[in-house]
């Protein structure tokens, strides 16, 4: 069976959705939690997945992470296909040269990020109607390494998706939410207190009233986007 390797950086935050689509096609994804496991050696895999969490790339100092920036380094240069969300892109852009720094605010919500014109001919966001309905909780944002093309933007963030080379990957979003996911991180204390800090008391219910409406549509464009991508990867047809 092939295999999908997504490193996780928060027990909170795992492969999710993207492993029920993944489990659909008859992919085995191996999630490793690296702060408790070594980082395995992406070349034994078909594809790198760099999952979200709260550490902020280039200012907090963790060994896992420097070995996160080794893998991604070997995965590029041996053609592993890597997809990085929130974190993960952020640890890309920094793996590729380029600055990760304190953004002007925080999003957290359902947000669109349009597609630009190298985005829409793109083969990831190929079926995707010129935008994506996607999920924000970040505190930092990224530069776009030297050589990378910018894919999408918004309003919020203008650096929200980037390719570097063939098939490397970075976003500023997560696509891996599933409706229990939502629900853990809106009642968890600490998280509760980050919300309420940066968007209002109020913030988790209107948070939680988007996801009962939009996550159907947010459904639909990850499946089409990571779908896409695992045929990048040449995991499907």
């Amino acid at each position: 069976m092939q295999r999908v390797l997504a490193l996780q950086f928060d027990r909170d935050d795992p492969p999710g959705y993207l492993e029920e689509i993944m489990r659909d096609h008859g992919l085995a994804c191996q999630a490793v939690c690296v702060e408790d496991e070594p980082v395995p050696d992406p070349a034994a895999f078909e594809a790198l997945l760099l999952m979200g969490g709260p550490q902020h790339v280039g200012r907090d100092t963790y060994a896992y992470l420097d070995d996160s920036v080794t893998a991604i380094h070997r995965a590029i240069d041996r053609d592993v296909p890597v997809l990085g969300l929130c974190l993960g892109g952020q640890l890309l852009a920094y793996a590729m040269g380029a600055q990760v720094k304190r953004h002007t605010s925080t999003p957290i919500g359902f947000y669109p990020v349009q597609l630009t014109d190298e985005g829409r001919s793109d083969p990831l966001f190929a079926g995707l109607p010129g935008y994506q309905l996607v999920f924000h909780w970040h505190e930092d944002t990224f530069d776009l390494p030297e050589g990378a093309v910018q894919l999408a933007t918004n309003e919020a963030t203008e650096n929200q998706v980037f390719r570097y080379g063939r098939r490397a990957y970075g976003t500023q979003y997560h696509i891996e939410l599933t409706p229990e996911m939502l629900d853990s991180w809106l009642s968890d204390p600490p998280f509760r207190q980050e919300i309420i800090r940066w968007i209002g008391e109020d913030g988790a219910n209107r948070v939680l009233q988007e996801g009962r409406q939009l996550y159907p549509l947010y459904r639909e464009h990850t499946r089409i986007m990571f779908e896409n991508f695992l045929r990048i990867a040449r995991l499907i047809s």
